[in-house]
């Protein structure tokens, strides 16, 4: 079952507001964000789906701001559809069909065949 991802204010529309999301590979971009130190992104939620916070002046800069998220990702396409009490969007995400998770390098997944021909 799908959750689907959010953003909405918390409170007001200047203020914190939460991307709220059960997508593996946003999840994995916005908790790499919460790690950094510098980064305003701060980890809010955790279970089966996750959210992660920040401090934005205007809804518009909120959107801006996912949607540049967003174009990180290998995603074919993403839309805001706005919430039915007007205070964030649902976001309808696309995933590309060849899209495959980025495996570890350790694991030994998704690496080239190596050449079978003799030298």
């Amino acid at each position: 079952m799908s959750y689907g991802t959010y953003l909405f204010p918390r409170d007001q529309k200047q203020g914190p507001w939460v991307l709220q999301t059960d997508q593996k590979d946003l999840i994995g971009l916005m908790q790499k964000r919460h790690w950094e130190t510098k980064s305003p992104w701060r980890q809010c939620l955790q279970g089966t789906s996750f959210g992660f916070t920040r401090y934005f002046s205007c809804a518009r800069n909120a959107q801006e701001s996912v949607a540049r998220i967003l174009n990180k990702l290998t995603v074919q396409a993403f839309n805001f559809s706005e919430l039915s009490d007007g205070k964030g969007w649902q976001i309808q995400i696309t995933c590309t069909p060849d899209h495959t998770e980025n495996s570890c390098a350790y694991s030994g997944e998704n690496q080239k065949p190596q050449s079978t021909k003799a030298a």
